[in-house]
């Protein structure tokens, strides 16, 4: 019989080399490792590089996030296209198997929404965008390297829009994926795998219900966002996205374009303008300045503010319905 004290060794031992079979995930971003965290479930914890607070369109790797990315087994990222400092990393350091969020099969795609405050472009918006400050610190790119990023911050209305998680319709597909790639890895875990995706599908089924329910009294109420990230959300939820004061992702909007855009608003019908977290306020602050428009609460698409986890995407998704909701509520 074996004494107590080497059966628990023992015990523990297969315990942790069952824990050891599970594979190690990296993820790009924090709604990315949502997603991993919903499937991997009680399993194991993803690692998530953008720290809190962080852009998911500009980051460096800091040599301890490089060795994470070069040990993991599995590295999910979310495509060239939002996270272009990402290309390199997983090129360079991914090796292992790597799934990339904007090319899953069955995922629902759009081009990025044109509307009079969309186009509200100028001469100057070409040369904001090329020299913006949030540049500054991709001095070890090449040229080839920024003419990239640029393309991709300077949201073409002809190219798919890649903030794909912002209808909860795209949530499926990933969540799928996610547990294809996972099983692939660890096979002893798939109906593990495969029954955590399904709950998720089910979850992410009633919060599509629940922010159905907190914006329909938003009504048709003119919306003016920071930058182009909402034309999934509005497009799910039937919203009245009127513009962006930001040209894309990597500028600042100049004086001409804030001028451009306040001439438009009263034609437009605009009746609330957000803030977003990242980003300075005080254009929203220019482009409200002298008209009706509310300044709402500002908004985390991409959850950067919240704290990492399997439920952070259904609190970005519910803290962007409910400051959108609170603001209109006031007409």
């Amino acid at each position: 019989m074996l004494r107590p004290y080497l059966y628990a060794a023992l015990t523990g031992a297969f315990a942790l080399s069952a824990q050891a079979e599970v594979p190690s995930v990296t993820a790009d971003t924090p709604i990315a490792h949502a997603f991993v965290a919903m499937v991997l479930g009680d399993l194991g914890t993803p690692s998530v590089l953008l720290d809190r607070g962080g852009d998911p369109h500009h980051m460096q790797l800091r040599p301890s996030q490089a060795r994470a990315v070069a040990s993991s087994d599995l590295l999910v990222w979310s495509g060239a296209a939002l996270a272009p400092w990402m290309q390199r990393v997983v090129e360079t350091l991914g090796d292992g198997a790597i799934l990339d969020l904007s090319m899953v099969d069955g995922l629902h795609k759009r081009p990025f929404q044109r509307t009079v405050l969309f186009d509200a472009r100028t001469p100057e918006d070409h040369d904001e965008h090329d020299h913006g400050d949030d540049h500054d610190d991709h001095d070890d790119h090449d040229a080839g390297d920024h003419a990239e990023e640029a393309e991709s911050h300077d949201h073409d209305p002809a190219a798919t829009d890649p903030h794909l998680w912002m209808t909860p319709a795209n949530a499926a597909p990933w969540l799928q994926a996610i547990a294809a790639e996972l099983t692939a890895l660890d096979p002893e875990n798939a109906a593990t795998y495969a029954a955590n995706a399904a709950t998720a599908m089910q979850e992410m089924d009633v919060l599509s219900t629940e922010l159905s329910a907190i914006l329909a009294p938003v009504g048709d109420a003119g919306l003016v966002l920071y930058h182009a990230a909402y034309g999934y959300f509005g497009e799910a939820f039937g919203l009245n996205l009127l513009g962006t004061i930001a040209l894309g992702d990597a500028a600042d909007p100049g004086a001409a374009r804030i001028a451009a855009m306040r001439a438009a608003l009263s034609e437009a019908g605009a009746t609330c303008v957000f803030p977003e977290v990242n980003h300075n306020p005080d254009y929203v602050s220019l482009v409200a300045e002298g008209t009706a428009l509310r300044i709402g609460a500002p908004l985390d698409p991409a959850g950067v503010l919240l704290e990492p986890g399997p439920g952070l995407y259904a609190e970005a998704m519910r803290g962007l319905a409910q400051a959108i909701a609170a603001c209109a509520a006031s007409r």
